[in-house]
Parts: C-alpha cells; sequence; structure tokens
C-alpha cells in the first residue's frame, strides 16, 4: 500500500483513479490542480504523486519541477492528454524533469497501477541497500 497525491483538473479522471487506486489498497489524497497540491504536501508526504500536466493555476510541469527540488526521493508520475499538442512532448518534458514513468490520456489501469507496484518495491529495495 502506498500513500498517493494525485493531482488532477478533470473531476471524472480524478474519481475514476481514485477509485482505481483505492481498489488497489492505496490511500489517496487529491488535489484540482498544481497549487492545491502544493499546499497539501506542506503537510503531507506522499510516496508517490500523479499528476496531471495541463491543469490551470500551476501546471504539472511546474509541479513537478518544485517537488523534484523539495522532495527528491519521491517518485512521480505523470499523466497527459496533451491540450493542444500531442501529450508525447509534455510528457518527455515531464520526466527529463523527475517524473519516474509517464502516461496518456486515457491512462492503462492495468499498467498505472503495475508502475506504482515497480516504484514501491524498487524504492523499498533501494532503503535496503542504505
Amino acid at each position: 500500500m502506498a500513500k498517493i497525491l494525485l493531482v488532477e483538473d478533470d473531476n471524472l479522471v480524478r474519481d475514476m483513479l481514485v477509485q482505481v487506486l483505492e481498489r488497489a489498497s492505496h490511500q489517496v489524497v487529491s488535489a484540482v490542480d498544481g497549487e492545491e497540491a502544493t499546499e497539501l504536501l506542506k503537510t503531507m508526504n506522499p510516496d508517490i504523486m500523479v499528476t496531471d500536466i495541463i491543469m490551470p493555476k500551476k501546471s504539472g510541469i511546474t509541479l513537478i519541477s518544485e517537488v523534484r527540488n523539495k522532495h527528491p526521493n519521491m517518485e512521480i508520475i505523470a499523466i497527459s492528454g496533451g491540450g493542444r499538442l500531442d501529450p508525447a512532448g509534455y510528457l518527455d518534458l515531464s520526466e527529463s524533469l523527475g517524473a519516474s514513468v509517464s502516461f496518456e490520456k486515457p491512462v492503462d489501469k492495468s499498467a498505472l497501477l503495475m508502475a506504482i507496484d515497480l516504484l514501491l518495491h524498487g524504492t523499498k529495495e533501494d532503503k535496503k541497500q542504505d
């Protein structure tokens, strides 16, 4: 089980992902944009952040950069439908800024859960070696 911060401005997508993650026994806190996520990160320390890229107020790209600086060990998964541009460009940029994994929308639920499990397993193995 992981503590996951889910950042997604689309209500339907956010609700669906919360259900998928909670069914997989993860503890999920959700935010509607990057600004709300930044506030939540002042009081919580999630294992993984799953963030949309194109959002109002504060983009996922900005959020990823900030989180990588303040929480260098937090795993980050980026998701994007691309907005006006091809989502691959945004996702490549998100990975170059520190996202561990990225997915195009609609997100493959099984692949997302598998990525979370792999990131958690890798994190635990890395900690054992320290």
